[in-house]
C-alpha cells in the first residue's frame, strides 16, 4: 500500500473519529439533561411521599381524638342511665297518683266550677221554688251528690298539685341535667361527624397525593431507564472511539514500515477480510480462495 493511500485511510478514520466524538458530546448532553430529569421527578416523587405520610398521619389524630369523643358520649349515657334510674321512684308515683286523680274526676264528673254552680242553682231552686214532695226530695238527693262529688273533685285537684309539685320541685332538676347532657351527647355527635367529614377529606386528598407519586415514580424509572440507554450508547462510542483510535495507530505504524512489511500486512489483511468473508457465507473472489488455501483454511 502506497504512502498516499495510508495517509488517505488516516483522513478517512479521523473523520471518523470526529463523528463519533460530535455523536458521544450529543450523548453526554442528553445524558446530563436526563440526569437533570430524573433529580427532578425524584425530588418531586419524595416531597409526595412526605405529603401523603403527613396526610396519612392526621386522620389517625382525629379519630384518636373521634374514638375519645364517643368515650365521653358512652359515659355521659351511663350518668344520663344513672338519672333515669333515680327519677323511676318519681315517675311511678306521678303515675300512680295520675290513675287515682283520673278515678276521681270521672266520678266527679265536671270541674270545680261547674259543680259549684250546680250547687248553687239547685239549692236556688229549693230555696225560691214551690215545689212538690218528690221533686223536692229528688233535688236533695241531687244536691248532696253534687257536694260528694264536689269533695272527690277538690281530692282529685289537690292530687293534681301534687303531681305538678312533684314534676317541678323533684322532676325538674333530673330533667335540667339530663336535658344538659343531651346538649353535650348532640354537641359531640356532631362533632364526630365533622370529624369523620374531615377524615375522609383527608383520605381522599392523600389517596390523590399518592397517585401523583406514583405517577413521578413511574417517570423516574422511565428516565433512569433512558439513562442506562444512554450509558450504554455512551459505552459504544467510547468502544468504537477506541477501536478507531487503534485503527488509526496502526495506520501510522504501518506508515513507518518498509514495502516488504507493508506487502505482508496487506496479505495479512486480505486473509483476515477473506476469513471473514468465508465465515459469513459470502462468495468469495479467486484471490481470497487462493489466499485461504495457501493458509490452509481451505483443504
Amino acid at each position: 500500500m502506497q504512502n498516499f493511500e495510508i495517509v488517505a485511510k488516516i483522513k478517512e478514520q479521523q473523520a471518523k473519529l470526529e463523528d463519533v466524538r460530535s455523536e458521544e458530546d450529543l450523548l453526554h448532553v442528553q445524558l446530563r439533561n436526563k440526569i437533570s430529569e430524573v433529580k427532578e421527578a425524584q425530588k418531586k416523587r419524595d416531597e409526595l411521599n412526605d405529603a401523603v405520610k403527613e396526610l396519612s398521619q392526621k386522620p389517625k389524630g382525629i379519630l384518636t381524638e373521634r374514638k375519645d369523643i364517643w368515650d365521653n358520649i358512652k359515659g355521659t349515657n351511663e350518668d344520663k342511665r344513672k338519672l333515669l334510674r333515680q327519677m323511676q321512684p318519681y315517675l311511678q308515683r306521678i303515675g300512680e297518683l295520675r290513675r287515682i286523680r283520673d278515678e276521681y274526676n270521672d266520678t266527679s264528673r265536671g270541674t270545680l266550677e261547674r259543680l259549684l254552680e250546680n250547687i248553687e242553682s239547685t239549692r236556688e231552686a229549693l230555696l225560691s221554688f214551690d215545689i212538690n214532695l218528690k221533686n223536692e226530695l229528688y233535688l236533695y238527693s241531687y244536691l248532696f251528690e253534687l257536694q260528694d262529688r264536689l269533695l272527690i273533685k277538690k281530692e282529685a285537684d289537690l292530687i293534681h298539685r301534687e303531681i305538678v309539685r312533684i314534676k317541678e320541685e323533684e322532676l325538674s332538676r333530673f330533667n335540667k341535667k339530663i336535658e344538659k347532657m343531651e346538649g353535650f351527647i348532640g354537641e359531640m355527635k356532631e362533632r364526630s361527624h365533622s370529624d369523620l367529614k374531615a377524615a375522609k377529606g383527608l383520605w381522599s386528598e392523600r389517596d390523590s397525593m399518592r397517585e401523583l407519586a406514583q405517577k413521578e415514580h413511574r417517570r423516574f424509572l422511565e428516565i433512569n431507564g433512558q439513562i442506562r440507554e444512554i450509558k450504554r450508547a455512551i459505552g459504544d462510542k467510547r468502544h468504537e472511539r477506541n477501536g478507531i483510535w487503534k485503527q488509526i495507530n496502526n495506520w501510522r505504524d504501518e506508515f513507518k514500515k518498509s514495502g516488504a512489511e507493508r506487502q505482508y500486512s496487506d496479505n495479512n489483511r486480505r486473509l483476515l477480510d477473506a476469513r471473514a468473508k468465508f465465515k459469513k457465507g459470502d462468495s468469495l473472489s479467486l484471490d481470497e480462495m487462493g489466499l485461504l488455501l495457501e493458509a490452509g483454511d481451505l483443504k
